[in-house]
């Protein structure tokens, strides 16, 4: 049997350096899997997860965002690409339930009372279960006819489970009707990242107005062939070359974007200037009276 070699005196045991993967604080904060598998899911949708997973692994160049900076920026437009999806599942699960969701919920808190009701005359001895624990056994029960047997015992535990699920279903309820509700229809997937993704763009003082191509026309409206412009040409090469959108979608959705938050900044500055021309109506009549 070969003995091993034993450490020479001074000799220090070098052991070979790890190779650590440099993480940001967001790759550490979204525990984003490098070259593993997507499962457990991070986000609800499955989309979602394969965009973000080909923004974390793909090489520098492999991916159409890539080619809209220089080649040492990609893993910072990759990052902030990332936060948009997060963002937007995130929108889209905390917004308020639907009608029908509402709908169906109350319904099943209806028929959770109605289990109640029914558990709680399962009793023999046909008295309410608060009564009978205040109560104690009926005193003119000589034969024994109302006792509690085994069968009632555990539809009063089954009863007290079905309580603790109706309150907390009602509460829920309660919660949600609380929300403020918003006007039109509910956001989907892509209207939430084209939203996320100019919240991002904005921020940075980005325009999100395309430009239209379009021929005018004497006797009708203009003919439009297309748009363009910074915004619209990374929201393509996202949310189409990477993500699963036709590119009329995405161009249909950073258009309602656009107009909606310019209505808004529109609707902002008309506020705005009115509360201004009511001040100086009032400090004139004020002068006025002077």
């Amino acid at each position: 049997m070969a003995r091993a070699s034993k450490r020479k005196r001074g000799q220090e045991h070098k052991s070979k350096p790890k190779r650590v993967r440099p993480r940001s604080n967001e790759d550490a904060s979204l525990t984003v899997i490098g070259e593993g598998s997507l499962s457990p899911p991070y986000l609800p949708n499955v989309h979602d997860n394969r965009v973000i997973h080909q923004l974390h692994t793909a090489s520098v160049g492999e991916l159409a965002v890539d080619a809209l900076v220089a080649s040492q920026k990609v893993p910072a437009l990759r990052i902030a690409l990332r936060r948009v999806y997060f963002k937007a599942a995130e929108a889209r699960q905390l917004s308020k339930a639907t009608r029908s969701q509402l709908k169906n919920a109350k319904s099943a808190s209806s028929l959770l009372m109605q289990a109640v009701e029914k558990l709680e005359k399962v009793s023999t001895d046909g008295r309410s279960g608060l009564l009978s624990l205040l109560q104690g056994s009926p005193l003119d029960d000589a034969r024994g006819e109302r006792e509690t047997n085994e069968f009632a015992s555990a539809c009063s535990t089954s009863k007290r489970d079905v309580v603790g699920a109706y309150m907390a279903l009602h509460s829920t309820i309660q919660t949600e009707e609380k929300k403020p509700t918003k006007a039109g229809e509910r956001r989907k997937r892509l209207r939430t990242l084209v939203d996320a993704l100019a919240d991002q763009w904005q921020s940075v003082g980005g325009r999100l107005a395309p430009t239209v191509r379009a021929n005018r026309r004497d006797d009708g409206p203009a003919v439009v062939h297309g748009r363009h412009g910074q915004f619209l040409t990374i929201a393509v090469a996202l949310f189409c070359k990477v993500d699963v959108f036709k590119e009329s979608e995405v161009e249909a959705a950073v258009t309602n974007v656009h107009e909606k938050r310019s209505a808004a900044a529109k609707s902002g500055t008309k506020n705005k200037t009115g509360c201004q021309t009511s001040y100086l109506r009032v400090v004139h009549a004020a002068r006025t009276q002077r």
